[in-house]
């Protein structure tokens, strides 16, 4: 399996237990893939979702396999370019044959892969695709399988929970990209439902320099009752300290395409607090099986506890539910039989958690909460 950012002992055990399959003669691997951005801004989004996954791996192929089979697991880096993920995904599929992909991430590049035609030419399934989008969920596409909320369940969520406490003067900050602009359309609907106002909106170019100076419009209007930013982790972990700075008391939620453990390795723990955060995953702390298995999969890892964060989880999760199918398959695990064996789990319990794929379902879960960072940079739900 390629290690992601595994310690040295880490490695070391893998490459000991590789020699002893080798030796015994256990050698038969199934390739599974992912391509995200794994280096630039958007590595906070991609790194995380491709160590849970590994984690789930290194932890089955510790435990004997799959039928027989150890899980080999290749990524490769798109750097968040939806041209990248398409050519990136073509070269994982023509360099190791995968029988399955996981969690490419961005509404525009999961739709730059279904308007390519790649997936369907390959006859690849993709599991866990971290996109939240309406318009291509809505496209019920056979080769894409979601396990999380999409975005307007999340802008529900985050409009509603301010609603509720009165907040409903808002003001939207996005990325101005794809899914940037969709979650302010999402915002703006929500708002709409709730009888809210988006009082105004700041577009973020890529690149630009204009966060400080947004930030400093936010704290002049003294009618705005809560925040809500749309954006990959260094822009929001900017946003966030830029408005603490000015106007401490400025309610900020972030959508889940932040990383928890990222803001606070960029922010500190202190410079952290207060900043809530759209969760689409149940909380790690929580006791279902699953949890447990996967706090024991990053300990497997040697990833600190102060890292681990919701899209590890993700991961790890996609990674639980290829695992679930590959359980099924009878025989030569083939990308034919791996998607025959996704479309017949029929509310599959994982854990705790239950997945249904049958009848041509396509959505995992509309689970949703807010959690807010709290002292010692820790999430609290």
């Amino acid at each position: 399996m390629k290690p992601i950012l595994k310690s040295a002992r880490s490695l070391s055990a893998l490459a000991l237990l590789f020699w002893s399959l080798q030796a015994s003669g256990a050698t038969k691997e199934i390739v599974i893939g992912s391509v995200v951005p794994l280096s630039g801004p958007f590595a906070t989004l991609g790194k995380p979702l491709a160590e849970g996954a590994s984690a789930c791996f290194d932890t089955i192929n510790a435990n004997g396999g799959i039928n027989g089979y150890q899980i080999r697991f290749e990524t490769k880096d798109d750097l968040f370019d939806p041209a990248q993920t398409v050519a990136k995904t073509q070269e994982l599929i023509d360099a190791y044959s995968p029988i399955v992909l996981l969690n490419t991430a961005g509404s525009l590049q999961n739709m730059a892969l279904i308007e390519s035609g790649l997936l369907k030419k390959a006859g690849i399934a993709l599991v866990g695709p971290r996109d939240g989008s309406p318009s291509l969920r809505e496209g019920k596409h056979p080769n894409l399988y979601f396990l999380i909320a999409g975005v307007a369940a999340e802008a529900d969520k985050m409009v509603n929970v301010s609603a509720t406490i009165g907040r409903k003067r808002l003001i939207a900050v996005y990325s101005d990209d794809g899914t940037g602009r969709e979650a302010l359309k999402q915002i703006e609907r929500a708002a709409s439902a709730n009888g809210s106002t988006v009082a105004a909106r700041y577009p973020i170019p890529p690149g630009s320099n204009i966060i400080p100076e947004v930030a400093k419009k936010i704290a002049a209007d003294n009618s705005v009752q809560q925040v809500l930013v749309y954006g990959v982790t260094p822009l929001v972990a900017e946003l966030y300290k830029a408005i603490r700075t000015l106007r401490p008391a400025m309610p900020v939620t972030a959508f889940s395409e932040t990383s928890h453990a990222a803001i606070v390795d960029l922010l500190g723990a202190d410079a952290s607090r207060g900043l809530m955060l759209s969760q689409v995953t149940y909380p790690t702390s929580s006791a279902l099986q699953v949890m447990k298995d996967f706090r024991a999969a990053m300990d497997l890892e040697q990833i600190p506890e102060i890292r681990i964060n919701n899209l590890h989880l993700e991961g790890y999760l996609a990674a639980r539910l290829v695992v679930e199918a590959l359980k099924k398959i009878r025989g030569a695990p083939t990308r034919e039989a791996m998607n025959a064996a996704l479309d017949h789990l029929n509310k599959v319990n994982i854990g705790g958690l239950t997945y249904d794929f049958s009848n041509g379902k396509r959505e995992g879960s509309a689970f949703v909460q807010i959690g807010i960072i709290g002292p010692q940079g820790k999430l609290m739900n």
